[in-house]
């Protein structure tokens, strides 16, 4: 019976503690919810929102109405065995001169203006290794329409031999 006493001394005195505790006026300095600017630079694949900055598209990186590139750049061959740019793929916010050197001329191009002001551009692929239509605001891409891809070839089957009957 004695050490019980104390022991019940001791969980009415911690208990006591925690309920004082929990009574405090000062909330500010609790909070649960971590701040945002104590985020690591390694969690994050591509860095913070606020240092991602593209250059202005200009005249260089912008297609003629004829589908050819004004700074007379190239298109490179689409090999994927040497892992030319042209194999490696297209993705949005590259300039219309990035995604014509990856496919090559397109079948048809239109050229207009945003609501906003911006040079808009719709290049067309009906054929070649990536057809679609891909959409351009600013001199960037902005979406990409998958086209009718060819069917593959099929491989033809042999015809069975006949077994020769002796």
């Amino acid at each position: 019976m004695r050490q019980f006493v104390p022991r019940c001394m001791q969980s009415l005195a911690l208990t006591g503690l925690t309920a004082l505790a929990a009574c405090s006026t000062d909330l500010g300095s609790i909070n649960i919810i971590p701040k945002g600017d104590l985020r690591p630079d390694w969690l994050s694949y591509s860095g913070h929102k606020e240092e991602f900055t593209l250059r202005e598209a200009g005249a260089a990186d912008l297609v003629s109405p004829d589908g050819q590139c004004a700074g007379g750049r190239q298109e490179q061959p689409a090999d994927p065995a040497s892992g030319t740019p042209a194999a490696v793929g297209i993705s949005l916010q590259m300039t219309e001169c990035d995604v014509v050197g990856r496919i090559g001329t397109p079948d048809r191009v239109e050229l207009g203006s945003t609501e906003r002001g911006e040079r808009s551009a719709v290049l067309t692929y009906a054929r070649g290794t990536r057809p679609g239509i891909y959409r351009f605001s600013g001199g960037r891409l902005a979406s990409i329409e998958r086209g009718a891809e060819p069917a593959p070839e099929r491989a033809k089957k042999a015809a069975p031999q006949q077994k020769k009957r002796t």
